[in-house]
């Protein structure tokens, strides 16, 4: 069977690199998929595999059957937004959209779930069960795109037992993967702060209160909570004040981000930090409105799922090419999903330091070795049938 995945992987490799070049060079915002949604459902049709649109707005659901397909159904996720980033590499398929782009890698996760299906598609009696695969809008966004396709019933009928998903990794070199079973992504909270004083003229500092001296102290205090050894990390990253030279406005405001790891620290720290702003702001005779903006929750991998997806990657790849990963500061809404069934989400790398491939996602320069989506088909086709009992 480890044979023949690998013989339909390459034979589709050609296919799904197109197909990622295409989403790649339309990419839509959170959201705002229907372009992509629609291209999907246009793939999905000619692998004759039935699906529902609209979920979620644009969310596609596709359920793939086996022999006996009432046996158990896993689940299989790729997110389908793009970022708004000018992109700045010069390939034949940059994005076509101005200010638009796919560099969080979600282009080559929507290729890979559908180069995924075409593998089990051809192998369907050869194994049992059912595989859902869940085409998600709006992961870079909050409201969630997957907290909103599980509200409305992406995990019922059938019911999901456990779900699969991955992610694009550029600091490992492409044929790499890896792996961290428990807590592995941090959850993420927006911290919007809003300082009201009042203005006046510069000159004049009797007659003000300036929210920029206020926002100067909150800032400081606020970022305290930032602790590498729990990990903790609180960081503000926009302060907006339509002052001048001469002129003190009468509102600043603050946006920033809380990532933990254990609920009880996020709960505490968001009274503590709405406490501390506000006796900042009391101090100089202004106010501080406090909004937090609760968002993903922690990604948990669980453990027997994780160790024999690891397994199965150390037998197609060889184990020097599968690591194990430090928890990771960053989020992702596929958290929602592991908070309630058995789940693992894993890394695929994607760099390639001779040719130059090693920009972080979320930048202008992003892109991968598309050699890193054979990999990705062979061992998300693997998973799916090793979780459903081959035969």
């Amino acid at each position: 069977m480890d044979a023949r995945i690998r013989q339909l992987a390459e034979q589709f490799h050609a296919r799904i690199v197109e197909i990622r070049r295409h989403l790649h060079s339309h990419p839509e915002l959170s959201w705002q998929e229907a372009g992509t949604a629609a291209f999907v459902a246009t793939e999905l049709d000619k692998l004759n595999i039935p699906y529902r649109t609209g979920i979620a707005k644009n969310g596609i659901v596709a359920l793939l059957h086996g022999r006996h397909p009432e046996k158990r159904c896993i689940a299989l996720r790729a997110d389908m937004d793009a970022l708004p980033i000018q992109e700045e590499n010069e390939t034949p398929y940059v994005s076509q959209h101005p200010g638009i782009m796919h560099a969080c890698g979600h282009d080559m996760h929507t290729a890979n779930l559908l180069g995924a299906a075409m593998i089990l598609s051809e192998l369907k009696d050869e194994w049992e069960g059912t595989v859902k695969l869940i085409f998600q809008p709006s992961e870079e966004k909050i409201p969630s795109g997957a907290n909103a396709m599980i509200a409305e019933g992406v995990l019922e009928n059938p019911k999901v037992e456990a779900i699969y998903g991955l992610h694009v990794h550029p600091e490992l070199e492409a044929g790499e993967v890896g792996f961290r079973a428990g807590k592995f992504m941090a959850s993420t909270d927006e911290l919007y702060l809003t300082i009201h004083g009042r203005g006046g003229h510069a000159a004049q500092p009797a007659q003000f209160i300036s929210p920029l001296t206020v926002a100067s102290e909150i800032i400081p205090a606020l970022q305290r909570f930032t602790d590498l050894s729990i990990p903790v990390v609180l960081t503000f990253g926009k302060m907006t004040a339509n002052g001048a030279t001469n002129i003190v406005p009468a509102k600043a405001e603050l946006e920033g981000t809380l990532r933990c790891f254990d609920e009880s620290i996020r709960e505490r720290i968001h009274g503590e930090l709405t406490t501390i702003a506000h006796e900042i702001a009391a101090r100089h005779g202004a106010t501080c409105d406090v909004n937090i903006l609760k968002g993903y929750p922690v990604v948990y991998n669980n453990e027997t799922l994780t160790t024999r997806a690891k397994a199965i990657a150390s037998e197609h790849f060889g184990a020097e090419h599968v690591h194990d990963l430090p928890v990771r500061m960053g989020a992702e809404d596929f958290g929602y999903y592991t908070q309630l069934i058995p789940a693992c989400f894993y890394r695929i790398g994607v760099a390639n330091k001779e040719r130059g491939i090693t920009s972080s996602i979320h930048t202008p320069t992003f892109d991968i070795d598309e050699r890193a989506l054979l990999i990705s088909m062979e061992l998300t086709a693997a998973i799916a049938l090793s979780d459903l009992s081959a035969i």
